[in-house]
């Protein structure tokens, strides 16, 4: 059986992370990114505001995710004047805290914190639950700050240590997990991601 992205999913993660920003007011742009198992970038930038040019980005997402590309989201906002793969100059602001949880320890600590994501992107769940959190925060303009908050986070959950530069990238559900030939010998298998929210 052929796994097949899901659109409104992937539009609902978009959403989720746009959404405080553009209320905000902040004229930014968002970064989705794709990478071919093996090598190969290929990024898109698009003003979250216009609908047009967003679902056509979602379309080119969508095609290279079903040719066998795994999708990213850049969850920080962009200077609408970067031209290139966003680095962690090219970033204004953060309204996320978020921590990649890649084993099921890490997971298993998420699931029962009493510090509650406000929803999770399961990544995976074979051979292990892979879970990315989100934690909704004020925006933040001071990044210095925030790569603080999510030091704390990493020393709390025991997660990803990668995950606190501003200009990362974290897997965009609705998307086809591909896993590289290293970790599809560990037992990795190509899996359908999908948003969950926090229950009390």
């Amino acid at each position: 059986m052929t796994l097949e992205h899901n659109r409104s999913a992937i539009e609902r993660h978009i959403e989720l992370l746009t959404q405080p920003w553009i209320e905000d007011g902040l004229s930014a742009l968002l970064e989705l990114r794709c990478l071919k198992v093996g090598g190969g970038s290929k990024s898109i930038y698009v003003d979250p505001t216009d609908d047009d040019l967003l679902d056509d980005a979602i379309t080119k997402v969508c095609d290279l995710n079903q040719a066998g590309w795994n999708g990213y989201v850049c969850v920080n906002p962009m200077d609408n004047t970067n031209v290139g793969p966003a680095n962690d100059e090219a970033i204004v602001g953060a309204y996320f805290a978020f921590a990649d949880a890649d084993d099921a320890e890490a997971s298993e600590q998420l699931l029962a914190s009493q510090v509650r994501p406000d929803f999770f992107v399961q990544t995976g769940a074979v051979p292990t639950l892979r879970l990315h959190a989100y934690w909704s925060i004020e925006g933040i303009p001071d990044l210095d700050n925030w790569q603080v908050m999510q030091k704390r986070l990493i020393t709390k959950f025991g997660s990803d240590k990668a995950i606190c530069n501003p200009s990362r990238v974290m897997r965009l559900a609705g998307t086809v997990a591909y896993p590289s030939k290293a970790k599809h010998t560990r037992g990795y298998i190509p899996e359908l991601t999908e948003t969950k929210t926090q229950t009390a």
